[in-house]
């Protein structure tokens, strides 16, 4: 007997759960929004086999309702369940709030400290989740294929789904990522005038950042390091691992390392690896 297929879609206020929740109808799920955690059972115990529940700090009135729920879903055999969380920058979600005019549904004396207080309420929740997808640059489009990705939806059943993802950190660290690192301290191609227009996708900049014993080094620790590390995430569990590389502006030296890692990582049959190049994306190059 095929076991029921349980989305439950959490997050902030404003960082796109109504977009999610019309993605996975459009998905084949039947979705219900700002179900209470205390109906919650009843109403997944019903005939339908695929269900989208729209869950966020209006679903409960302490944490521990979210948490018994849960519970209840953990300890019924015959159920799969996954975790989505969302989120968005405070800058995002305000500027959604005041083109909507929406009201927030944590009072506070300002919107600002709305967001604030329900981001750290809704903590505990996001440490529970299946995945995390950050929708501040986020188009509907981008949106599905990441929920798509994170429900397995698209692609052959392995054991660990494996994001690399490289950015610049002028613009931020981004939020939804494992494992952070920095490839400032190589040399960086922007200083060479006929490399600095170009990208790490293009092969005279990757040349260029790889021509070094330094950079060499560092790759073969890389990659040392996710030889050891993702087996044991597999042991646990886990079955989402975003990886960010940064550099400076998210161009070239970032680029290069997210694209070696991402073919290298490609090769092992059990993962699932995706790339992207977030500043490419958001129009910074």
């Amino acid at each position: 007997m095929a076991k029921k297929k349980i989305v439950i879609v959490t997050g902030l206020s404003g960082s796109g759960k109504t977009t999610a929740l019309n993605v996975l109808e459009d998905l084949g799920y039947y979705t219900v929004d700002n179900l209470p955690c205390e109906i919650g059972f009843s109403f997944i115990s019903s005939s339908i086999e695929n269900i989208a529940l729209g869950m966020d700090i209006r679903s409960f009135r302490e944490i521990e309702e979210f948490t018994n729920f849960l519970d209840k879903l953990k300890n019924t055999p015959d159920i799969i369940y996954s975790i989505i969380f969302l989120e968005a920058s405070k800058e995002v979600i305000l500027n959604r709030y005041n083109l909507t005019r929406r009201k927030h549904p944590v009072t506070e004396k300002t919107l600002l400290q709305s967001i604030r207080t329900e981001r750290k309420t809704m903590a505990e929740i996001k440490e529970l989740a299946t995945g995390i997808i950050d929708t501040s640059f986020d188009k509907p489009k981008e949106l599905t294929q990441k929920l798509k990705t994170l429900l397995g939806l698209d692609v052959d059943i392995k054991d660990i789904n494996v994001h690399v993802q490289s950015f610049g950190f002028k613009y931020g660290i981004p939020i939804d990522v494992d494992l952070v690192f920095d490839v400032r301290f190589l040399p960086n191609p922007y200083y060479i005038s006929e490399l600095k227009s170009k990208s790490g996708l293009d092969k005279e900049v990757s040349d260029y950042v790889m021509s070094f014993e330094l950079s060499q080094e560092f790759y073969t620790k890389l990659m040392d390091m996710f030889d050891f590390l993702i087996p044991h995430y597999i042991k646990e569990g886990k079955k989402h691992l975003t990886i960010g590389i940064g550099c400076s502006g998210g161009k070239h030296r970032s680029v290069t390392f997210a694209e070696l890692i991402y073919k290298e990582l490609s090769e092992i049959d059990n993962l699932n690896v995706y790339v992207n190049h977030r500043e490419k994306e958001r129009g910074n190059w």
